[in-house]
């Protein structure tokens, strides 16, 4: 029983933005929206039109799901993390012993503050530093968008990933709480920091989907909106570099790399790379194996 519970949290546990219980709290939402928009047809075929849910690009997405929550099951990227090891550290070389704030509710802001700022950073970074590039394009080269999309990442993603938000949020606790665990320390559900956990039932599981919803320019400045994500996988050069943010747009705003919508547009996903084999590019092997030979290439020059 407990490797089947452990195996369902590493899949659909309350950590997963694909969980069951955010995809059916989605459901009001999306009907709200349904409605307001006065869509022709039914709800189902609006929400989860067959042409994109059977389209091959989103079979490939099933697969890398598959192939990260089997790595999250056998442990494999938390390994490597390196959050407690620096926030031990970090609160030795700054003598902090006791927690610096004690309110639960404030340290849990701060918490998922410093994680949502660290997730922005390693964002950026993979886009922008020449050698990692190859490897988010994976998750770049989905020409459709589903929930399901978000887990479309190359297996080296998560050692990458792992290694700069841990080290990140590792300073930020170090400066908050010393070596103390968190965990016991906010307000959480299922051991998942509960901001973390609204922003799921809110509008997470809407930013990888085809429906246009954005927040308007005030609000966009803030949060980031489905459309502002659609932004960010879009093709044209003009969105190049654009909306990082995963929930909330003020790092965008702070950085220089925000995009507001000012209205609806066109937008075509994808990565357009001539040196990719067209006929194999829904191969799960070749999306593993492709990356690093570009990785390889640009370490060599």
């Amino acid at each position: 029983m407990e490797f089947l519970t452990d195996l369902y949290a590493a899949f659909f546990g309350s950590g997963v933005m694909t969980a069951p219980e955010y995809l059916i709290l989605s459901l009001p939402v999306a009907w709200i929206i349904y409605l307001l928009r006065r869509r022709p047809g039914g709800f189902w075929a609006w929400l989860m039109p067959r042409k994109i849910w059977l389209h091959k690009s989103h079979g490939l997405d099933i697969k890398l799901f598959f192939l990260g929550r089997l790595m999250s099951f056998f442990n494999v990227a938390a390994r490597i993390s390196l959050t407690t090891f620096i926030a031990i550290n970090v609160g030795r070389m700054i003598g902090q012993e006791d927690p610096l704030i004690s309110s639960p509710l404030l340290l849990t802001l701060l918490l998922w503050l410093s994680a949502d700022l660290a997730s922005y950073v390693s964002h950026r970074l993979h886009h922008q530093v020449h050698t990692l590039w190859p490897l988010h394009a994976v998750h770049h080269s989905a020409e459709v968008l589903t929930p399901f999309t978000a887990y479309r990442q190359h297996p080296l993603v998560h050692f990458t990933a792992i290694l700069i938000n841990s080290a990140l949020i590792g300073v930020a606790q170090g400066f908050l709480i010393g070596g103390h665990d968190p965990a016991s320390m906010i307000y959480s559900v299922a051991g998942i920091n509960v901001l973390f956990v609204l922003a799921n039932i809110a509008m997470s599981n809407f930013h990888h989907t085809h429906l246009w919803i954005s927040f308007g320019p005030v609000l966009e400045h803030i949060l980031i909106s489905p459309a502002q994500h659609q932004i960010h996988h879009s093709t044209a050069p003009k969105h190049y570099n654009k909306n990082y943010g995963h929930t909330l747009a003020i790092w965008d705003w702070m950085f220089g790399t925000l995009y507001v919508i000012r209205g609806i547009e066109n937008v075509k996903f994808g990565v357009e790379d001539p040196q990719k084999d067209p006929s194999r590019s829904y191969s799960l092997l070749y999306t593993l194996v492709y990356p690093l030979k570009q990785m390889t290439a640009r370490l060599r020059k």
